[in-house]
């Protein structure tokens, strides 16, 4: 009965507690974590076993290690090694190096120094790649330069966790006799991992894939997780750190996408449990008796963790944006730093009061995260009115490859080299028009410079310095083409600060955004989300067989609407009216209505109903059996069964619906000539435009 009360307590706090982080930002990690402190043996005591606290720890972190595995790829590893390597190293070995010898100077053993060195050393990459993920940035240059990073952490718990036993002399040195031990130990895990990933597992999960048998897949991959845990168990080392190498084997087989289908459900679930049990270890008391420690040690974390992460990403080359962002998205304490803290504290490295203060800063930190990442563009201008003579630079690039070479005019700035970049370059290098380019990603740099094309500028487009280096003053156009979405409103406005003259495209990923990059001095936004909305609602129509003339007639009047929407009017009356426009583009919908007999429209021509002049309808689709959607010549006589197709308010298709129907007609109020008609027939709802999924 206790046990069952446990277990509703936590379901019902999972679910408030989860709706309020939601709510304030806060991680779903974080949120676990308090439910732990209720329930604990330090809350309310719903759980006291400790027994039972432990053995749901260990299944927790078994299972979630397992999974995060399954989600590696050495092919990602090899496409971002620059970040990977020299990134991950960087930062790893900095924060280390730092963290250990602050702790040093607090008369703390060595042992449990470099231990500590070892936890604050790694993030959390379940939190940072969620709100990457939220923010639609994974794929840009800061994304990919934080998963390289991450991935390295997340290797590194493999060497960690093999120094723990080096480290848990009763002296507080390193046990220098288990030395050659250990690492013969890692020379036999690594040749393992290579020999299962590469020949053994693949063979066997074929063999099982054959039989097409559900039950017996999934079986089989929990069983393997389960044997290489026990194995390395038996070696001396942890089942946490086994299910992680369980996981990176089976991921490089051929089987890890069906792999991680079956176990993807769960592992939310996993992440939780073990979540919950490092909040039942919290002890609420001792944590308030020595809060002045817990505020030094989240400090300190905070500190040394920007510093090193921002170093890191420097050294990669990156300019000051993206340092500043990637110093505070790693300002935290990770998944695996509580792995190895527990395994710490069971080795006797580190001291239970010590571990509880540690437990209540990295709490802490993993809340401030999403509000250390959303202030990141703040503290980037505050640090570019600080300095505003630094323009970023990368180590390994000559002066000559950071400058564009000779003084240009009237020629296009373009902002941002992807896919989108390169199309306008490739189309001004047809055209014959000048360009330059500037991009922040100095690998694309080295790559597309050559004497062919010179004009290539590594920097930051929001920094004023940049934008005069590329000849803003003179250029025709500026295209805003990156795909940092935080980005673009500081590009257009200081672009449009330094030249009142030139005209800015910008491209925009939702249609909600456009008019704030209007007003911020854009001439023209290109929205991703309304020109795949076209694109999709073409190829629909085409499905129905309707005539192409018909489709590029709607096409061409959808688009003339939403470019009203999409360009900067500097006349206020017109503005004023562009706005009503907007507010009545998004009123109207598609109606359809049906030509019954006896009605008013049963017989008449399309002419004699004069729909333009009584109910302000100007023009409608028009279907006859087979016939599909046309525009009605005038002459046109109406038959029972026709279908016409409005794309008008709803107040304008009730006006008009009672004379397709039998029965007394209402009079038909003819618009008020303010009132202009709007074009049918566009989609099925024009709030459409205007939504997040468009």
């Amino acid at each position: 009965m206790e046990i069952m009360l446990a277990i509703v307590s936590i379901v019902v706090l999972a679910v408030l507690l989860l709706y309020v982080g939601l709510r304030f930002g806060f991680p779903s990690i974080v949120s676990f974590i308090i439910i732990g402190m209720v329930v604990g043996p330090f809350g309310l005591g719903l759980i006291t076993d400790q027994t039972v606290i432990d053995t749901i720890g260990e299944i927790g972190i078994v299972l979630l290690l397992f999974t995060i595995g399954l989600e590696f790829s050495f092919q990602t590893i090899l496409r971002s090694w620059r970040a990977v390597l020299i990134g991950g190293i960087v930062q790893v070995c900095t924060t280390i190096v730092a963290i250990t010898g602050i702790t040093l100077a607090f008369d703390m053993p060595f042992n449990e120094a470099l231990i500590f060195g070892f936890i604050v050393s790694l993030s959390s990459t379940a939190i940072v790649m969620k709100i990457l993920q939220e923010k639609g940035e994974v794929d840009t240059v800061q994304g990919r330069t934080l998963l390289g990073i991450l991935i390295f952490q997340d290797l590194a718990i493999i060497p960690m966790m093999l120094a723990l036993p080096l480290l848990s002399g009763n002296e507080g040195g390193i046990n220098l006799s288990a030395v050659p031990f250990q690492l013969t130990k890692i020379a036999l895990i690594i040749l393992v991992i290579i020999v299962l990933a590469y020949w053994v597992i693949p063979r066997f999960l074929f063999r099982v894939a054959k039989e097409r048998s559900r039950e017996l897949f999934l079986f089989t991959i929990a069983g393997i997780c389960i044997l290489i845990a026990w194995l390395t168990s038996e070696a001396g080392l942890s089942f946490t750190l086994g299910a992680f190498i369980g996981g990176l084997i089976i991921g490089e087989s051929d089987y890890n996408i069906d792999a991680l289908g079956h176990i993807i459900p769960f592992r939310d679930v996993f992440a939780a449990i073990f979540f919950l049990s490092i909040g039942m270890l919290l002890n609420t008391a001792t944590v308030l008796a020595n809060w002045e420690y817990v505020a030094l040690i989240i400090v300190g974390i905070i500190v040394v963790k920007i510093i090193t992460g921002a170093f890191s990403a420097a050294i990669l080359g990156m300019p000051m944006r993206i340092c500043v962002f990637c110093g505070l998205a790693l300002a935290q304490i990770g998944e695996f730093s509580f792995v190895l803290a527990k395994s710490g504290l069971d080795a006797g490295v580190i001291q239970e009061a010590v571990y509880q203060l540690f437990l209540a800063g990295a709490i802490v930190t993993m809340i401030l995260t999403p509000f250390a990442m959303l202030a990141s563009p703040t503290v980037v201008d505050l640090l570019y009115r600080l300095f505003p003579n630094r323009i970023a630079r990368e180590k390994n690039l000559s002066p000559e490859e950071m400058s564009p070479g000779g003084a240009i005019s009237n020629h296009i700035i373009i902002a941002g080299y992807g896919i989108t970049g390169k199309s306008v370059a490739r189309a001004a290098t047809l055209a014959g028009i000048p360009y330059t380019v500037i991009e922040i990603n100095p690998e694309i740099i080295r790559q597309e410079r050559s004497h062919y094309r010179p004009n290539f500028i590594f920097g930051d487009a929001v920094q004023e310095e940049v934008l005069l280096h590329a000849g803003i003053m003179q250029a025709k156009t500026f295209v805003v083409a990156v795909s940092e979405e935080e980005a673009i409103p500081r590009i257009i406005h200081t672009a449009r600060q330094l030249s009142p003259d030139v005209h800015i495209l910008a491209r925009t990923r939702h249609v909600r955004n456009a008019q704030h990059l209007l007003d911020l001095g854009a001439d023209e936004v290109i929205s991703e989300e309304f020109e795949a909305a076209l694109e999709i609602f073409t190829r629909a129509l085409r499905r129905y067989q309707i005539p192409e003339d018909e489709i590029n007639r709607i096409i061409q009047r959808t688009k003339k609407m939403g470019n009203a929407l999409f360009t900067r009017c500097t006349d206020p009356e017109q503005h004023n009216k562009l706005k009503n426009f907007e507010t009545l583009f998004k009123a109207t919908h598609i109606h359809t209505v049906q030509v019954e007999a006896g009605s008013a429209a049963d017989g008449k021509t399309v002419g004699e109903l004069d729909l333009k002049e009584r109910y302000g309808i100007r023009e409608f689709g028009f279907r006859r059996g087979t016939l599909k959607f046309t525009q009605p010549e005038p002459e046109e006589r109406l038959q029972p069964g026709d279908t016409l197709v409005f794309f008008v308010t709803d107040e304008k298709a009730a006006r008009s619906s009672d004379i397709f129907r039998p029965g007394k007609v209402r009079g038909p109020k003819k618009p008020k000539k303010r009132e202009k008609p709007v074009t049918p027939f566009l989609r099925s709802s024009a709030g459409d435009f205007s939504g997040d999924g468009g």
